[in-house]
């Protein structure tokens, strides 16, 4: 049996994302090559199409330049589209010179509860230093989805 050729129908939900906790721990320390592993462990709050908290673990390679790549997991609980749920995410990322994180994520398949069983998706997210924030960090990510039954 062939894949069914019909392009997906989907929506995209655009949400800014609150660090609303951040916690750093060195995983190993840079040796000889400057680079750093690193645990980081985030609390987030999700407002416009994704509405709830979010709890996530990143790990870190660490340059010595401060650029890094990451891998990470992630369960959120809230919203979407009207319908209440939660589910888990796998999400993979770099951060660059200027301290931007950019990232891809997406929803574990079979990982939806309530109105959220059956979502499938990916989101692109951008996150940047902010100093009016408790954190210091603003993002915000842009989601496309959809529902199979």
């Amino acid at each position: 049996m062939s894949a069914d050729p019909r392009p997906r129908q989907h929506t995209v939900s655009v949400s800014d994302v609150a660090i609303l906790s951040y916690q750093q721990d060195v995983v190993s320390p840079a040796d000889g090559s400057g680079i750093e592993l690193v645990e980081t462990t985030l609390e987030e709050r999700f407002s416009g199409g994704l509405n709830g908290d979010a709890a996530a673990r990143h790990l870190r390679v660490v340059r010595p330049d401060g650029t890094a790549t990451f891998t990470c997991v992630e369960r959120f609980a809230g919203t979407l589209g009207g319908r209440s749920g939660s589910f888990a995410l796998t999400a993979s990322g770099h951060t660059d010179e200027a301290s931007v994180v950019h990232g891809r994520w997406e929803v574990v398949a079979g990982s939806g509860t309530g109105g959220l069983v059956g979502l499938r998706g990916f989101a692109t997210f951008h996150a940047v230093p902010a100093a009016d924030t408790a954190t210091g960090w603003a993002a915000k990510d842009v989601l496309a989805y959809w529902f199979e039954s």
